[in-house]
């Protein structure tokens, strides 16, 4: 989905932000709970941190820009069927598919923001929201991958490890 930034207030792109993060933490904590893969588990967490934090941000720079003023996030973020997926039955692979794309779509949206808002600070913000994202976009392509390469990947609670004596 591509939101059309000309079209949107800065109050009304922040509010869809927001959104979008609280989105992304919940599908991140609904696959930790499906996944028994102890290294996948600490991927999540992790970004559930990291996602918890933009919220925070981006609520923080709506309350600066605009004081006295509520949040409140839109109904749906920017990728919707991230909301809808919550209520569904989806495999571990659908949902790292559409948390790859949320992140995508975050990361450009992000960027697109930042290149319409002259405001110095809201635009450094902006600029490092969109990094950020894109790093957890390639995160999350590797856990993908690893999936796809090995089916049982994410069901391991458990590794076992070969140890090889590499070098004198």
């Amino acid at each position: 989905m591509t939101v059309d930034i000309s079209s949107l207030t800065l109050e009304q792109a922040l509010s869809v932000a927001i959104r979008s993060e609280m989105d992304s933490v919940a599908i991140y904590k609904k696959l930790k709970d499906m996944v028994k893969n102890f290294v996948m588990k600490d991927k999540l967490d992790f970004l559930i941190g990291e996602e918890t934090k933009h919220q925070q941000i981006v609520s923080k720079l709506f309350e600066k820009r605009f004081p006295g003023k509520e949040v409140h996030p839109t109904e749906r973020g920017l990728v919707p069927k991230l909301s809808f997926a919550l209520d569904e039955e989806n495999t571990v692979t659908d949902l790292l598919e559409m948390a790859m794309e949320s992140e995508k779509v975050s990361g450009d949206f992000y960027d697109r923001l930042a290149e319409e808002v002259d405001e110095k600070g809201v635009k450094e913000i902006l600029q490092y929201l969109s990094i950020m994202e894109y790093g957890h976009y390639s995160l999350l392509k590797g856990e993908y991958d690893l999936c796809m390469r090995d089916e049982e990947y994410y069901e391991r609670g458990d590794f076992q490890y070969d140890m090889v004596h590499i070098g004198p």
